[in-house]
């Protein structure tokens, strides 16, 4: 619930939680999948059952309840449901009231003794962004707030084991390749001036750090990467690869997405009061937009276990999908499945055929 103190989580009633909606067709099933939720009243999971052939299945939550980590925690918990009112079509599953859904839930599961470290490395990633230049971008100008679309690429298991293969080759990670190739495709599809700093942003799930993997609560529980390339990515796709691992590979040495929870900046916000937070928030995202400050995203959002996603028989297919973001922000999504990949954006309509392309550079780069 909204509060202009502080927002909080509400239990609905029975009768407040319709979270299935069936499709006819594929007319429905796309209708649904580009449908927002509203994340000020009702469920904020939502589920769609088409039954084409195959069947499929969407399950859509809101970011303002999960992230894709808690989202693969739902996924199972439904799966896991559904496989046990086979053998037990009484069982009821008792909720989950108690689990902290607050992202600080991460600190306990940290020796204090690197509580400085985690304060120095935020210090030093603020200071490095104070009064930096314009990045690159793949857009530049606002567009309408229409309803979005998906674009998606499918790599199959041969494709995938050969990037891997050739990742091992030079002690990269498939991230590390990915954001290499976002990279190297950035400036191929654009009028990139070879003066304007590249820089991406990647997201970083904070379960690394809990011994079980999961939050005490379905929770957004994730953090983010400022990646910054400088003006030199380098002549080819490996000489790309080793400037971006080198990043990388230091910054995973060194807390990996931990700075946020210690800063002063979060604790000052949590006093404010969230009235004016809310009314403030939109216009300190549009002024630093409009000065090209905030990076195009890579959100990896891992592999699916073929178990978690099982209602009776595993599918044929899975992925997920990143949440569109508002133009000319951008967020590129990346999923994996029984060793396959699925590159994917949520798009508007006149992004789509700019993406298209952009995909099209970024499956070039990649090894083949």
């Amino acid at each position: 619930m909204h509060h202009r103190r502080k927002p909080y989580w509400e239990r609905l009633d029975t009768s407040e939680r319709k979270t299935l909606f069936p499709a006819e067709n594929k007319g429905g099933y796309k209708e649904f999948k580009n449908k927002p939720i509203d994340i000020y009243r009702g469920p904020q999971i939502n589920a769609c059952l088409w039954h084409s052939s195959p069947v499929r299945v969407l399950l859509k939550v809101s970011h303002v309840a999960s992230d894709t980590g808690g989202l693969k925690e739902i996924v199972d918990v439904i799966s896991s449901i559904y496989s046990r009112l086979a053998d037990e079509p009484d069982y009821r599953p008792e909720p989950n009231l108690k689990g902290s859904r607050g992202i600080l839930q991460i600190l306990r599961h940290l020796p204090w003794h690197i509580y400085p470290r985690i304060l120095l490395n935020n210090l030093r990633d603020t200071l490095s962004r104070r009064g930096l230049p314009a990045n690159h971008t793949l857009f530049r100008e606002y567009g309408p707030p229409a309803s979005p679309e998906f674009v998606t690429r499918f790599l199959p298991m041969d494709r995938v084991e050969r990037i891997v293969e050739y990742g091992h080759g030079r002690n990269a990670k498939l991230n590390d390749l990915m954001l290499a190739a976002l990279l190297r495709a950035l400036v191929t599809v654009t009028d990139w001036d070879r003066e304007t700093p590249l820089r991406l942003v990647s997201t970083i799930d904070l379960r690394r750090y809990v011994p079980s993997g999961k939050g005490e609560g379905i929770c957004n529980l994730s953090a983010v990467e400022f990646n910054n390339f400088g003006t030199d990515p380098g002549d080819d796709f490996a000489s790309t690869t080793d400037l971006v691992t080198t990043l990388t590979r230091g910054r995973k040495e060194n807390l990996f997405g931990l700075g946020e929870l210690l800063s002063i900046r979060r604790y000052i916000f949590n006093l404010l009061p969230y009235a004016l937070l809310k009314s403030a928030a939109p216009k300190v995202v549009k002024r630093e937009i409009d000065k090209r400050t905030i990076p195009d995203v890579l959100t990896n959002m891992g592999s699916i276990d073929p178990e978690s996603v099982t209602f009776d028989a595993r599918p044929t297919n899975a992925w997920f999908l990143p949440p569109p973001l508002y133009p000319p922000a951008f967020c590129v999504g990346l999923s994996g499945y029984a060793g396959t990949l699925t590159l994917s954006a949520g798009v508007y309509s006149e992004q789509k055929a700019t993406v298209e392309r952009f995909f099209d550079s970024v499956l070039a780069e990649l090894p083949s």
